[in-house]
């Protein structure tokens, strides 16, 4: 091949890897989006292979969300209650729930736990009045409102 084919040929190319991944970014997104993905589980991993975020259901159907730390120990997730209802917990590094949002059959309610895991405050909804509880370190009522 000549000189000036090369460089006619090479200039082309140049220009057209221009136009598709510079100028007209839609070109790529369209081969790439899905329109549906269906899976038992997702995982994404980070750099080490440890699974940090993880979507699946369990043997009765439930779809969970679980996110995990570096140590892979989960720090949240959200769950169905075991009556169904929504709920998203926050766990500190050694995995002990430590703040929970929650659906109940009333309205939702927040309750937010020492490291132990026992609960100090609770807000919740209540036959659709508020009602807002603290707790002692060893989950002994100390007082509520109304």
């Amino acid at each position: 091949m000549k000189a000036l084919e090369r460089i006619f040929l090479y200039s082309v190319l140049a220009v057209l890897v221009f136009y598709v991944f510079l100028v007209d970014n839609k070109v790529e997104s369209k081969g790439a989006i899905q329109e549906e993905i269906k899976a038992r589980m997702i995982a994404i991993v980070n750099d080490e292979g440890q699974e940090v975020v993880i979507l699946w259901t369990n043997k009765d159907g439930i779809g969970l969300i679980a996110i995990a730390n570096k140590t892979a120990t989960i720090v949240a997730d959200m769950t169905p209650s075991e009556d169904g209802d929504g709920r998203v917990s926050i766990s500190n590094k050694a995995g002990t729930s430590v703040a929970l949002m929650a659906a109940y059959e009333d309205g939702g309610g927040i309750s937010v736990c020492n490291k132990a895991g026992m609960p100090v405050v609770d807000m919740r909804a209540n036959k659709g009045d508020g009602v807002i509880a603290v707790y002692n370190r060893y989950g002994k009522g100390i007082s509520s409102l109304p």
